[in-house]
C-alpha cells in the first residue's frame, strides 16, 4: 500500500506564496437579510415596530372616533368591531411596544457591556424573522375572518398559532439578551458595575422568560381545545378573555422595565457625576421586575385581583420608580444640569410610567371596583406608551451607535413633550371614566368612557402621531453618512461611548481597558 504525503515545507511555502482569496462579503439587501450583526437586527426590529406601530395607532384613532358615538358604528361593522378591537389591544404590545424595546436593546446592550457581538447572533436574527412571520400571520388571521370572535375556524386557529409564534420570538430574543449581559461582559465589568440600561434589559428578559411560557402553554391548550371542538376554553370570543391578564397590571409592566434603565443612564450621564446611590437604583430596577410578575393572573378566578398578593404588588410597584428618581436627583445634586433631548425623553418616559403604575396602585385599592373596566385600558396604554417613548428616546440618545450620526436636537426636544402630552390625553380620560363613569361608560372597550372625555382621547391620539412624526424628523438626518462623527457626544461614562460612531462589525477597534468601576470612561478621563 502506498502512502502519499506532502512535506511540511511545501505546505508552508504554498501558504506564503498563494494566500487564500478573501471571502466576498454580501452587500446591499443581501447583507441586511443575512446579517448576524446585532446593530442591523436591532434596526430591523425598530423599523418594523414603527411600521406596524403606525397601523396600530391608526386603529387606535379609529376606535377613539367610534367611542365618541359608540352606538352608531361609522368605521367598523357589528360583525368585525370586536375582532379589530382585539387586534388593536394585542397589537399595542406585540406589534408596537415589544419590537421597539427589543430593537433598541439588541442594538445597544452588547456595546454597553463591551461585547464584540450579541450572544447567539443567529438566534437573535432568527428572533426577528420569527417575529416578522408571526406579525404577518396575525394580520392574515384577521383578514380571513379569524381572531377572537372570528367566524372562520381556520382563521381562529391561525390567530392562536400567530400568537404562539410572536411569543416564541420574544423568548428567543430574551435568551440572547440575557446571555449577553450575563456572559459577554468586558473584563472587570461585574454585575454590580453593569450599566443601568443593560441591567434593566437583563431584568426584563428574565421576566419575559418566566412569564411568557405561561402564555405559550395557554395558547397550546387553546389550539388543541379549539381544533378538536372542545368547550373548556369557551367560544371564539372567549379566547381574548383568556389572555387579558397579559394586557393588565402587573404583567403589562414587563414591557416597560427597560424604561427605568434608560432613564437612569441618561439622567446620570447628563449630570456628569458618579452615582453614589447606585445600589438603590439597581435594586429598584430589580424590584420593579419582581413586582411585574403577573402570570398568577392567568386563571379563570375573577377574584385573583382582590387577593393581598395582587394588592400588595400593585402598591409596592411605585417604590422602585421613586428609587430611580432619587438616585438621579442625588446625582444632579452633585453634578450639573444640561438640557438635552435625551433628558426630555427620559423624563417623559418616566412620567408616563409613573402615571401608569400609580394608576395601577390606585385601582388595586379595595372598594374602588375599577377592575375589568375601561380603567384597565388606561393603565395599559400608559405603560405601553412609556415603553414607546423610552425606545424612541433610546434611538435618539444612542443615534451615533444605532444610526450614523447624531439626531437633531431641536425637534428632539419637542417630540417627547408632544408624546407626553398625548399620553396624558389618552390615558387620563379612561382613568376618570373608570372611576366616575356609570353602566356602559365602564365597558373595557371602545363603547366605554364618558362621551366628552372620549373626545379628549381622540385629540390625544392625534398629538401622539404628531409627536412620533416630530421624533422621526429628528432621527431621519441621522441615517445619512457623515465624516468624523464623535464617539462620545454626551461625555458618557459607560463602554458604548468607546466604540467608533457608527460602530464597525466587531463594535470596538481596540482592546477595552479593564473595568475598575461602574463609570469606566470617567476613570479614563481622570487618568488622562
Amino acid at each position: 500500500m502506498a502512502v502519499t504525503e506532502t512535506p511540511p515545507e511545501t505546505v508552508s511555502a504554498a501558504s506564503e506564496t498563494a494566500p487564500s482569496a478573501p471571502r466576498p462579503q454580501p452587500t446591499g439587501l443581501a447583507a441586511v437579510l443575512g446579517s448576524g450583526d446585532h446593530k442591523v437586527i436591532g434596526r430591523l426590529y425598530l423599523a418594523s415596530g414603527l411600521l406596524f406601530g403606525t397601523f396600530v395607532l391608526v386603529l387606535g384613532a379609529l376606535f377613539s372616533d367610534e367611542a365618541i358615538a359608540p352606538k352608531t358604528l361609522d368605521v367598523f361593522t357589528r360583525d368585525t368591531v370586536f375582532q379589530f378591537f382585539t387586534l388593536y389591544r394585542v397589537g399595542t404590545v406585540f406589534l408596537l411596544a415589544l419590537p421597539l424595546v427589543i430593537g433598541i436593546a439588541l442594538a445597544v446592550v452588547p456595546l454597553q457591556v463591551g461585547a464584540r457581538t450579541v450572544a447567539f447572533p443567529r438566534a437573535a436574527a432568527a428572533s426577528y424573522w420569527t417575529w416578522l412571520t408571526g406579525a404577518g400571520l396575525l394580520l392574515a388571521s384577521y383578514a380571513m375572518n379569524g381572531g377572537p370572535g372570528g367566524g372562520r375556524a381556520s382563521g381562529v386557529d391561525l390567530w392562536i398559532v400567530a400568537m404562539a409564534v410572536l411569543t416564541l420570538s420574544v423568548l428567543v430574543a430574551a435568551i440572547s439578551l440575557a446571555t449577553t449581559v450575563l456572559a459577554l461582559r468586558a473584563p472587570g465589568l461585574t454585575i454590580a458595575r453593569t450599566p443601568f440600561y443593560a441591567w434593566s434589559v437583563l431584568v426584563a428578559a428574565i421576566l419575559w422568560l418566566v412569564t411568557l411560557p405561561v402564555l405559550f402553554g395557554l395558547l397550546v391548550v387553546m389550539y388543541v381545545d379549539h381544533r378538536h371542538g372542545g368547550t373548556s376554553i369557551g367560544a371564539n370570543a372567549g379566547l381574548y378573555a383568556r389572555i387579558t391578564w397579559l394586557l393588565r397590571n402587573p404583567q403589562i409592566y414587563v414591557v416597560a422595565i427597560p424604561v427605568l434603565g434608560f432613564a437612569a443612564d441618561v439622567l446620570t450621564t447628563t449630570a456628569r457625576a458618579r452615582v453614589t446611590l447606585r445600589p438603590a437604583v439597581l435594586g429598584g430596577i430589580g424590584a420593579f421586575g419582581v413586582l411585574s410578575f403577573g402570570a398568577f393572573l392567568a386563571t379563570n378566578d375573577a377574584d385573583a385581583v382582590k387577593t393581598p398578593l395582587y394588592i400588595g404588588m400593585s402598591l409596592l410597584a411605585l417604590l422602585p420608580i421613586l428609587a430611580v428618581l432619587a438616585g438621579a436627583a442625588d446625582t444632579f445634586r452633585k453634578g450639573s444640569f444640561h438640557l438635552t433631548a435625551g433628558f426630555a425623553y427620559a423624563v417623559s418616559a418616566l412620567l408616563a410610567l409613573l402615571l401608569g403604575v400609580a394608576a395601577g396602585a390606585l385601582g388595586s385599592i379595595p372598594g374602588l371596583d375599577v377592575t375589568g373596566t375601561i380603567y384597565d385600558i388606561g393603565v395599559s396604554h400608559a405603560i405601553v406608551l412609556a415603553a414607546v417613548i423610552g425606545s424612541i428616546g433610546g434611538v435618539h440618545w444612542w443615534a451615533t451607535k444605532v444610526l450614523r450620526q447624531p439626531a437633531k436636537e431641536a425637534p428632539g426636544l419637542l417630540a417627547p413633550v408632544l408624546l407626553l402630552l398625548g399620553t396624558a390625553a389618552v390615558v387620563i380620560p379612561d382613568l376618570i371614566s373608570g372611576l366616575a363613569g356609570d353602566k356602559g361608560e365602564l365597558a373595557p372597550d371602545y363603547t366605554g368612557g364618558i362621551k366628552g372625555l372620549n373626545v379628549v382621547v381622540l385629540i390625544g391620539v392625534v398629538v401622539l402621531v404628531l409627536g412620533i412624526v416630530t421624533a422621526l424628523a429628528a432621527l431621519l438626518p441621522a441615517l445619512s453618512a457623515a465624516d468624523d462623527v464623535a464617539a462620545d457626544p454626551w461625555t458618557g461614562s459607560t463602554l458604548e461611548w468607546l466604540a467608533p460612531s457608527p460602530p464597525p462589525l466587531g463594535n470596538f477597534t481596540a482592546d477595552l481597558p479593564v473595568v475598575t468601576s461602574a463609570e469606566p470612561l470617567i476613570d479614563l478621563r481622570e487618568e488622562a
